[in-house]
């Protein structure tokens, strides 16, 4: 395994020798076999645990084993905890959304603060087989039939994975030759998870029934995607947005701008990719214009203070005005969002669709839009009017009612962003 290892950082990041590297540390076999491979190769590491606060006794016990590990390596230790139930039951996710939310948050931010610009996780050729398997089955793209990259980066901070081409059998067997014992997460076991489900009854399968090297084979297929996947990303930057474009290229460009606009990456299927075409387009030289057919255009500028804005009914455009201020605002006509909370990401102005949600300041849970007009008893006719504010993929307000919990201006002093809703 430590021949594979080798070779992966050589071919994909060999910047890495000699760095100091944040190893996201679970426990389990296959990021402490990471923890010991870097360390053989003569790196030097700090181990990150996160207790998510989800299965009691034995998650304490998991991080009991990292921080031995880390005494054992003689190398330090970070450890963080968390109300992942607590902070999924406030913000509508899953708990497995969650819990993966606050994992690489805490990662970046204990990276930043410890000056290390590289984060190691422990993802194996299998996690990369089982990924490409269940892209598959939900339906992919290109770039998702390419799986897990070796490299990908956050807020600066480059998380790579030395793993990716060892397979979860040679790094049992790293472990079982080094008398290094680990921790097993019960929960990988349970075929409640679609994942478990791949790895213990599915795959398995495919190799009984259907080809012993399946695993291989879905490997060569997210190698083949990955490297057309850069081929075809660089062709679409410099393709012309156009009708006369390829349709391929188009949805090039629509996946690139709605990542953009910081949609969440789990709201990026097919469906949001075909729905640019309808709201995206802008009537100006190279813009194809649908005109009266179709409900709603987008208008994109960039206004002094370096934020981008976009509005897809263009009605609202001509009402709209954003200023930066500080706390909050008394004004009816004035939405007022937390500066840190948008932070870099672009903020979008629709109307409201079905099944909309938003996450209310001062009320428990989440509420449909649906509801919310109900409840003020506003007629179906005149609900388009309203302006739902949108940040990152999740409804950051609802204008006229109120601002959602994750981007209230948490004091009267704190950064805010102003917006104006003129009537």
């Amino acid at each position: 395994m430590i021949a594979t290892v080798q070779k992966t950082v050589a071919a994909r990041f060999p910047l890495l020798r000699g760095k100091r590297v944040l190893v996201a540390a679970s426990g389990g076999a296959d990021s402490t076999a990471l923890a010991l491979a870097l360390k053989d190769l003569g790196g030097e590491i700090v181990l990150a645990h996160v207790h998510h606060g989800i299965r009691g006794k034995s998650a304490a016990a998991d991080a009991r084993f990292v921080r031995a590990l880390a005494k054992q390596l003689r190398v330090p230790f970070r450890l963080g905890r968390f109300d992942v139930p607590g902070l999924a039951k406030k913000s509508g996710e899953s708990l497995e959304m969650a819990a993966r939310r606050v994992r690489r948050d805490f990662l970046v931010a204990t990276a930043k603060r410890e000056k290390i610009r590289y984060v190691a996780t422990g993802h194996t050729a299998d996690d990369q087989a089982e990924t490409v398997l269940l892209r598959i089955a939900r339906g992919t793209s290109i770039a998702g039939l390419a799986g897990i990259p070796y490299v990908s980066k956050q807020s600066g901070v480059a998380f790579v994975r030395p793993l990716r081409d060892a397979t979860r059998r040679q790094v049992v067997a790293f472990l079982n030759s080094r008398g290094q014992n680990w921790c097993e997460d019960e929960t990988n076991i349970s075929d409640f998870a679609l994942r478990n489900r791949v790895r213990n009854e599915i795959l398995p399968l495919l190799e009984k029934r259907l080809n012993p090297s399946v695993r291989q084979a879905l490997l060569r297929l997210a190698d083949i995607a990955a490297a057309e996947d850069e081929v075809m990303a660089a062709l679409a930057k410099k393709t012309p947005l156009s009708a006369a474009a390829p349709l391929a290229l188009r949805r090039r460009r629509a996946l690139a701008e709605l990542r953009r606009r910081g949609q969440a990456p789990a709201d990026l299927d097919f469906a949001a990719i075909a729905e640019f075409f309808h709201t995206v387009e802008k009537p100006r030289k190279g813009f194809p214009y649908r005109g009266k057919t179709g409900p709603k255009f987008s208008i994109l500028w960039k206004n002094r203070e370096n934020i981008f804005h976009t509005v897809e009914n263009s009605p609202l455009a001509p009402r709209l005005c954003l200023r930066r201020g500080r706390g909050f605002s008394r004004r009816p006509d004035e939405v007022c969002l937390s500066a840190a909370a948008v932070g870099e990401r672009d903020l979008l102005f629709r109307s409201w669709r079905a099944g909309d949600r938003i996450a209310p300041l001062g009320l428990a849970g989440r509420k449909k839009l649906s509801d919310v007009f109900t409840d003020l008893k506003v007629p179906r006719a005149a609900r388009d009017a309203w302006v739902v504010v949108v940040c990152g993929g999740e409804i950051a307000a609802l204008a006229g009612w109120r601002v959602a919990r994750p981007f209230a201006v948490p004091s009267p002093r704190a950064p805010s962003l102003r917006i104006g809703v003129r009537h």
